[in-house]
């Protein structure tokens, strides 16, 4: 009781833990759950870190490494339950670290005191029974029973012999071999057969199916979260090849179609069409694939076909410009203003434009002349 600190427990043993809890802390954040169970895990580990920090004040109380081991459980389970068996190891590792620091004379908070017990039962308040007898002679006794009460009494007794009588007769089994079958002694029973032999697993053999579907999924939701699609496709490939049908297989196979999905509509934006379409071609197969719903990819690829089509150009792709000539251009400058026009030419660091302009009589035709370095960049329309 008089060592304060462990003594085992260094700063170098400390600066192994605490690395280690920064990485769960982000791997919580990688987690693609919808719900606060992330966040809890986050902020249950942020907590732990504040108390091993603790240590290093002067008049900082012992750290209960027993305790924020115990904490660290719900984060091990966790992460088991949603598939990362690796990570889940990891924390584990952690824990067992903790507890070898805990001092011998920790306090567990789950104990149960013992209530203390006197050996000794007391005498002096257990009444004594005094026989009416040796008092006075005349009246009746002391504990004497009231004649009405004994009547009652009686009764009861009767009725309740009367009663088994009936019992008994009504009960009795008419053929004589039914009674000695049911006065025959029981047998004792016999003993349960003991259980199989467990075969004995080999080492050899590599992880069992299951840990290897939990391990590929948990990778590939990883690898979606930091957004590398490849890498996920990759880890729900080899999943697949487990279970192509378990639920976790399916329901990361939708994430990344809906990724697929967002990404192609993105290109679509910004002009980059033929990137549009291989990204939809990409979803399609995944979701035909795992037996998933089309109809947002084929809405979204019919929306990218009546969209108007565009190709965005750099003011310093002279040769795109020139290229361009005789369609129509919206030309953003900038000072965040644009322009439609027609396309001539580039000409001494300027756009030429066709302009036209309705007068009298007519229209009246000019070429307007907009500086290349005043423009952010020109959208060049397809019809």
């Amino acid at each position: 009781m008089g060592e304060a600190p462990n003594e085992q427990t260094t700063d170098h043993d400390l600066g192994a833990v605490i690395p280690r809890l920064v990485d769960l802390q982000r791997k919580c954040r990688s987690v693609g759950s919808r719900s606060d169970e992330p966040l809890e895990m986050e902020t249950r580990i942020e907590s732990i870190m504040q108390r091993l920090q603790t240590h290093e004040a002067a008049d900082a109380e012992p750290i209960p490494y027993a305790a924020l081991a115990r904490e660290l459980y719900a984060v091990e389970r966790f992460f088991e339950s949603n598939g990362f068996l690796s990570i889940s190891r990891e924390v584990a590792h952690v824990e067992r670290t903790l507890e070898r620091f805990a001092l011998p004379d920790e306090p567990d908070p789950t104990a149960t005191p013992e209530i203390p017990r006197d050996s000794t039962p007391g005498t002096a308040s257990e009444p004594m029974i005094v026989d009416s007898a040796e008092g006075s002679t005349a009246g009746p006794p002391r504990w004497a029973v009231p004649k009405p009460l004994a009547a009652v009494i009686a009764l009861s007794v009767v009725a309740i012999v009367v009663c088994v009588v009936l019992i008994v007769r009504f009960e009795r089994p008419a053929h004589p071999t039914v009674e000695r079958a049911r006065l025959a002694p029981t047998p004792a029973p016999t003993a349960p057969p003991p259980p199989p032999r467990a075969v004995p697993r080999d080492p050899d053999a590599g992880p069992a199916p299951g840990a290897v579907l939990a391990e590929e999924v948990g990778r590939a939701r990883i690898a979606l979260g930091e957004g590398d699609i490849d890498q996920a496709i990759e880890h729900l490939s080899q999943a697949a090849l487990v279970d192509a049908n378990h639920a976790t297989v399916l329901g990361t196979a939708r994430q990344i179609v809906e990724l697929l999905v967002d990404r192609a509509d993105a290109a679509a934006e910004g002009g980059l069409w033929e990137i549009a379409a291989l990204t939809l071609t990409r979803a399609s197969r995944i979701a035909t694939r795992f037996g998933l719903d089309t109809h947002r990819i084929e809405e979204t690829a019919h929306r990218h076909s009546q969209m108007d089509r565009f190709t965005l150009i750099q003011p310093t792709d002279t040769d795109a410009i020139r290229a361009a000539a005789g369609k129509r251009v919206t030309v953003f400058l900038k000072d965040g203003s644009k322009q439609e026009s027609i396309i001539k030419t580039t000409q001494a660091g300027q756009l030429l434009l066709d302009e036209d302009t309705t007068v009298r009589g007519g229209a009246m035709y000019y070429v307007e002349k907009v500086p290349l370095a005043d423009i952010d960049y020109l959208k060049v329309w397809g019809k």
